[in-house]
């Protein structure tokens, strides 16, 4: 239904079709022509800079940007302005799962590709809703279990997907690694690993049995409520299953531990050897279309193009001289994260924030600081489609941008799969694509001499240049024109080559150096470690960093629906899906329900140490005894700084 409305977002009469400058944060802001705008916002920074210093500048980009606009945000924060302090909402959804694979495998990305999902026997869900979150994925996941694949799915609730399941496993929040590790356990004394695998294409597995030996089928269901049975069960179908691959989204990386969840994934894989081959692998499901571009972009913490990293030097030295700047450009000095560069500003460390296609004041955890941080800063630009949005309102300057069939520019997703989005119509208004708007102000801002492109096609020409044969990483094949064709993924080395690239860390010299033994023998498989060789990880279960008391008794699960998207900007507007979702809820088991004299309907106030919410009651046993599950979306309207 979002895919089949997507037009009425286009036209939608809440667009920003102009740009806006508050000159004095008492007044409202005034429409401004756009030319004036940028000037305005570049004078208004070079300003900041020269008086402050770089890390006084700030940047918040989003997934929802093409791979050229966030190249460019990040090139001029890291290469030219000089300061770190860029992050993007891919913080609060998949940096954990991005910093588990390089851990794991030595580069970020899902090692297979959507090819999988046609040709596996088993399908491990875990920490993901797929009916509601990925909707057309999931169909694909349905017409292979209807073909006889097998499907496992492990969550808190009983979600749509849970109903389709073969296995449902009902896991007491925040327990997913005791599970994992409980699983592994089950295939290890069982005989089930492949020591050939483990021993030609992996290192650290030796800690693994004595590691594993605390996490018992008993031990294990006791931690997470899952009965020993179908425990046993899962490790059983895993261990059948020819091919196997697991699938999750948020209900694993939004955890303190949310890395460590990844590490646990692919240790799975590893010990079955069920991994780079059609139908088995590790697969993190992206929420935002282009969180996968972005994350190669380098746009968050110390990430570079290309997928570098600032803290290695030999990447920061090939960055600067792909970007043209002075040696030492780019500083080692990495901030915590999103919330930390909030609570910087907030303190009044970070004077300006220039934030891009995303709506920090409505998702960020803790909105009130992120609040405190717009009204303390000197600066605050918001650069969006739409013109109301809960961030909006706190911004001196608006920018009006584009949305994607506005506007020339490259989207990857999940599975690494390139896409040129192509200007269908123009924006409304003054409205113009995000990566000129950002091109434009680096210039004016001094910066010519690596801005001044004239087209989107320019930027990607040179994103090309952060091909990484350590990673694999290499789009050196691809081209607009040949995009105008047909999609691509990645690694594409050639021109004249395939579109297709399935499965990664394949050894075959294409776009990483091609591994030789001393008897002339090659391994098929080359990871993107120093040595060659994945690793195991022995990740222990630990509970969250805040668990059920006497003051808070109950754990609040939360999530999206399927009509919906993130924070209402888009969707929000559109009756046909308001119809269909009207508004949010709150989901209480009847056992809960019925010691608290709660009915059906009945307005609930939900509170937390950090915020309150009023919410009509869904009395149901899709969440378990002493947890309760709400969407997201809907914010202040139902109560103040929920999250």
């Amino acid at each position: 239904t979002k895919g089949s409305s997507s037009a009425l977002a286009l036209t939608n009469s809440g667009r920003m079709e102009s740009a806006f400058v508050r000159h004095d944060r008492s007044h409202e802001p005034v429409k401004t022509a756009i030319d004036e705008a940028i000037t305005t916002t570049a004078k208004r920074l070079k300003e900041i800079l020269d008086t402050h210093g770089p890390d006084a500048l700030s940047f918040y980009v989003s997934g929802q940007m093409s791979i050229e606009s966030q190249y460019l945000v990040n090139k001029l924060a890291k290469g030219y302005v000089r300061t770190n302090n860029i992050e993007s909402n891919s913080r609060l959804c998949m940096a954990s799962a991005g910093a588990g694979y390089k851990l794991s495998l030595g580069s970020d990305a899902p090692p297979g590709s959507y090819q999988d999902f046609d040709k596996t026997d088993l399908f491990l869900v875990i920490g993901a809703n797929m009916a509601d979150c990925h909707p057309i994925l999931f169909l694909r996941m349905m017409d292979r279990v209807k073909a006889g694949a097998k499907l496992i799915v492990v969550d808190p609730r009983r979600t749509l997907t849970a109903e389709k399941s073969t296995l449902f496993m009902q896991i007491k929040s925040g327990t997913d690694l005791s599970l994992l590790n409980g699983l592994l356990y089950l295939l290890v004394n069982n005989g089930k690993t492949d020591p050939a695998f483990i021993k030609q294409y992996t290192q650290g597995w030796e800690a693994m049995p004595e590691f594993l030996a605390d996490y018992t089928p008993e031990k294990v269901s006791e931690t997470t409520g899952i009965p020993v049975a179908d425990i046993i069960k899962a490790a059983d179908m895993i261990a059948a299953a020819p091919e196997f691959m697991t699938c999750w989204t948020m209900g694993l990386n939004q955890s303190t531990h949310g890395t460590w969840n990844t590490n646990a994934i692919c240790n799975l894989h590893l010990a079955t050897g069920k991994i780079c081959r059609p139908g088995s692998g590790p697969f993190s499901l992206t929420g935002q279309p282009n969180a996968m571009g972005g994350r190669e972009m380098g746009y968050m913490g110390p990430g570079l193009p290309g997928q570098r990293s600032l803290l290695v030097e030999k990447d920061r030295v090939f960055v600067e001289e792909m970007w043209g700047v002075e040696p030492g450009s780019i500083s080692t000095t990495v901030g915590k994260g999103t919330v930390d560069m909030f609570e910087r500003m907030a303190a009044g460390e970070i004077k300006a924030c220039w934030i891009i296609c995303t709506n920090p004041v409505a998702t960020v955890p803790n909105r009130k600081i992120v609040i405190d941080a717009l009204q303390k800063a000197e600066l605050v630009i918001a650069q969006d489609a739409f013109l109301d949005t809960e961030t909006n309102r706190y911004a001196d300057i608006l920018l009006p941008g584009a949305l994607w069939a506005e506007a020339e520019g490259v989207m990857i997703n999940s599975e690494r799969n390139i896409t040129l989005m192509q200007e269908a119509v123009s924006p409304p208004g003054d409205g113009l694509p995000d990566w000129q708007i950002v091109a434009r102000v680096a210039c004016e801002m001094g910066f010519e001499q690596g801005f001044s492109f004239n087209s989107a096609a320019e930027v990607f020409d040179e994103i090309k240049r952060s091909y990484n044969p350590k990673t694999g990483y290499d789009l050196r094949g691809v081209s607009y024109e040949r995009l105008r064709k047909t999609s691509l993924q990645w690694p594409c080395p050639d021109t004249d080559g395939d579109d297709r690239s399935p499965i990664r860390y394949l050894n075959n010299g294409a776009s990483q150096p091609l591994k030789v033994f001393e008897d002339g023998s090659k391994p098929d498989l080359l990871f993107a470690t120093d040595s060659g060789k994945a690793v195991f990880f022995a990740r222990p279960h630990v509970n969250p960093e805040e668990m059920p008391d006497k003051d808070f008794p109950f754990i609040l699960n939360t999530g999206r629906l399927q009509h919906q998207w993130h924070t209402l900007t888009k969707t929000g507007k559109i009756a046909t899906l308001n119809k269909l979702n009207p508004g949010p809820f709150i989901e209480i088991h009847p056992e809960d329900a019925a010691e608290l004299g709660i009915k059906d309907k009945d307005k609930v106030e939900i509170r937390s140490r950090r915020g309150y919410a009023i919410l009509p009651a869904v009395v149901t046993n899709r969440v378990l005894p002493g947890s309760c599950f709400a969407p997201f979306h809907w914010n202040d309207i139902y109560g103040e700084h929920l999250t």
